[in-house]
């Protein structure tokens, strides 16, 4: 396992071991879930776009109703 070291002010990690403690989570643990967050968010986001561009290729959309019907709901 590898160790990382954070280097922050006071004002930074005050906020930290509040949020951490309003959370019942270790500092360490706080940190490691937004980052892993974060990470999720920005692979949503690609992800997001690619589909988009592929969508304004050609712009074909489906009603709820119309997919349930396809798909024999």
């Amino acid at each position: 396992m590898s160790v990382l070291s954070v280097r922050m002010n006071s004002a930074e990690y005050g906020a930290l071991q509040k949020f951490a403690k309003a959370n019942n989570v270790s500092m360490n643990k706080a940190l490691k879930d937004a980052f892993f967050e974060m990470l999720e968010d920005q692979y949503d986001i690609e992800a997001f776009d690619k589909a988009y561009a592929e969508y304004l290729k050609e712009p074909v959309a489906f009603t709820l109703e119309e997919v349930n019907k396809h798909l024999g709901k």
